[in-house]
């Protein structure tokens, strides 16, 4: 695979800074540009064509979600990935029913948007917590933050073997076939 474009909406620039050096680190990617507002979103799709554009959920003068389904419908090829300080599981749906290729939580670690930028420039659409039921979105939490089954069973007050079935529908829901990526998973979207 060649390298991957990459260009930053964010109306923070030490954001967009702090993006562009992180992603200056990684083999195969290159930012091909970075603005703060929807208007400049719009103009740099338009010139560089990246392959994926980061963009914030918030903007002064754009809701994200709505600037992000203009992004796809003018540039088909460029997808979108939405970068949000909120993790509840109905923004990355909005996003997601937009347009967009996922939503990566503010808190997630910076491998965990490495491996989003990857996964959406491979063509993927990441999965949202809408389709997990509130049961599976605990001990997904729960296992995000470093709990073994038996500790996630004990906290709440259920079965070893019934987070051992929870953990396989999260995995096959997710389409994720190791607990380490599980556990990436949750960590993205920083419940």
């Amino acid at each position: 695979m060649g390298t991957t474009r990459i260009a930053i909406v964010d109306d923070h620039a030490l954001v967009r800074d702090g993006l562009a050096r992180l992603l200056a680190l990684e083999a195969g990617f290159s930012v091909v540009g970075a603005c703060g507002d929807g208007a400049g979103a719009l103009e740099l799709v338009a010139v560089c064509r990246p392959d994926v554009v980061l963009l914030d959920i918030s903007l002064p003068d754009a809701d994200g979600r709505d600037l992000g389904g203009e992004i796809c419908r003018r540039s088909p090829k460029t997808r979108v990935l939405m970068l949000s300080m909120h993790s509840e599981p109905e923004y990355a749906a909005a996003a997601v029913s937009r347009g967009a290729c996922g939503l990566v939580g503010k808190a997630a670690s910076p491998e965990a948007l490495v491996d989003a930028i990857r996964r959406v420039a491979a063509g993927e659409t990441l999965p949202t917590p809408q389709q997990l039921s509130p049961r599976e979105r605990e001990v997904l939490a729960l296992v995000a933050a470093g709990r073994s089954n038996d500790e996630v069973a004990r906290e709440l007050g259920i079965q070893r073997k019934t987070v051992d079935g929870h953990c396989e529908r999260l995995m096959h829901k997710l389409e994720i076939h190791t607990r380490a990526a599980l556990v990436a998973y949750g960590r993205r979207l920083a419940f």
